[in-house]
């Protein structure tokens, strides 16, 4: 039996035979079974410390130090409330927001026609057009899998206007 590539199925690249397949699919369990110790590990170490939430600050001057792993809301300031919530590397995050803010809140078209967008920035943009009545605040977690649930957990309980529910810990 023959597993199709169906990308291209025209190239004899594009077939494997049922042992190869089984042999990669099994090197992915093993892959993925690593990843999950790893994540474990990292859990048992950060389990009894508490989140360390930044100060709200401007979104525009607000610090984030690179390759963050963590959770972040995005809080409108004239009234305090948290809009959105989310989780990821929290600089590179940050920083697609205001881009994509200050591109009038449209996606950003990159040399070679791929975008980067923000569904957040884009409501942002449409629900206030000053990006100093933005805030952020930031919380590392360490651990790609944890930033997941307590994005998800803190959707839940604040229920941020920009965040779909069903999207909460999506990665």
């Amino acid at each position: 039996m023959n597993i199709y590539n169906f990308m291209d199925t025209t190239s004899s690249t594009s077939i494997i035979d049922e042992k190869d397949s089984v042999k990669l699919y099994k090197r992915a369990i093993d892959k993925k079974r690593l990843q999950l110790k790893e994540s474990l590990k990292q859990l048992d170490i950060i389990e009894n410390k508490v989140p360390i939430w930044s100060s709200p600050e401007p979104i525009e001057s607000a610090k984030v130090p690179s390759r963050t792993i963590g959770v972040y809301k995005i809080i409108y300031q004239p009234t305090g409330k948290v809009m959105s919530i989310g989780q990821g590397n929290v600089s590179n995050r940050k920083g697609r927001h205001k881009a994509v803010f200050r591109n009038s809140g449209k996606d950003i078209t990159h040399t070679g026609g791929t975008t980067s967008g923000s569904v957040t920035a884009q409501k942002m943009y449409r629900h206030d057009n000053n990006i100093d009545n933005w805030y952020f605040s930031w919380c590392d977690v360490k651990e790609k899998t944890l930033a997941s649930q307590y994005e998800a957990e803190l959707q839940y309980e604040l229920l941020p206007e920009f965040n779909p529910l069903h999207m909460g810990g999506a990665n």
